[in-house]
């Protein structure tokens, strides 16, 4: 499925951080928060199919791509409180709040931190593990972070050389300084993230809540979403046929169905 819609950019002074954002098609605003890494470019395919039927507002968020990040360290409430003070700034009317993975795990925070600021949430890619003590020692490894507590760029590129790395290289025109910034300060807010691992932390988010897994993610099992699925007061579960963690991003068609079927019943 192709799409002619185009995107106009710009910037948007949100929190002290100044936000490149952009905009495609018109009807109920969407704001979709972009994935970990890279940037709102990883949305290159999945906002024209949203488009043709919304507002849809993608932006990178503080340090990534575009936007700057004048405090230096990134955080889940950070970047949470960015994409309300984003949806104030655009004069977005309670708009519909999600993205995948660190995107979905966003509008988790999202409706949580700003409750009855959006009118519904789509977590995809996202659960209740990242919080976890069980799964730090995993996120450690996964950023070859040493005892020194510093994690090492050169190491996950050569693993990821064929996976996200190309992504993330074109994600950030600041080149190799920008992307291994991010690499370090994402990898300090994935370790110190306390995320939502009760069911009454899920329980605060009262807003209708799509979750939506591939059922080969690597990184969120089924069962997890399945998990938040069960504790969160008002939601629905969809899961992909086939499709991995980064799928979503490089062939969206299918992630783009459920979420418009849902959307239109909300």
């Amino acid at each position: 499925m192709t799409a002619s819609i185009s995107a106009t950019g710009r910037r948007v002074e949100v929190n002290g951080a100044s936000l490149y954002v952009e905009e495609q098609g018109t009807g109920d605003p969407i704001l979709l928060v972009q994935p970990g890494l890279v940037s709102s470019a990883a949305y290159q395919s999945l906002a024209p199919l949203l488009a043709r039927h919304y507002r849809v507002v993608t932006f990178d968020s503080r340090g990534h791509g575009r936007s700057t990040n004048p405090g230096g360290t990134m955080s889940y409430e950070q970047f949470t409180d960015d994409a309300a003070a984003l949806a104030d700034a655009l004069e977005l009317d309670r708009p519909f709040v999600g993205g995948w993975s660190d995107g979905g795990q966003i509008a988790l925070e999202f409706g949580r931190r700003h409750p009855g600021r959006a009118r519904a949430l789509i977590v995809g890619g996202a659960g209740m593990d990242i919080g976890t003590s069980a799964i730090k020692p995993m996120l450690r490894a996964a950023f070859y972070v040493g005892d020194n507590g510093v994690a090492d760029p050169d190491a996950f590129a050569a693993d990821y050389a064929e996976t996200i790395m190309p992504m993330m290289r074109r994600s950030h025109p600041g080149g190799e300084q920008q992307w291994r910034t991010v690499f370090q300060q994402s990898a300090a807010m994935y370790i110190a993230y306390g995320g939502m691992t009760t069911q009454a932390e899920a329980a605060q988010i009262d807003a209708p809540c799509l979750v939506v897994v591939g059922d080969r993610d690597e990184y969120v099992p089924v069962e997890s979403a399945l998990q938040l699925y069960h504790w969160l007061p008002d939601a629905e579960l969809a899961i992909l046929p086939g499709a991995s963690h980064l799928r979503p991003m490089s062939d969206p068609a299918n992630f783009a169905c459920v979420t418009i079927d849902y959307l239109q019943r909300h």
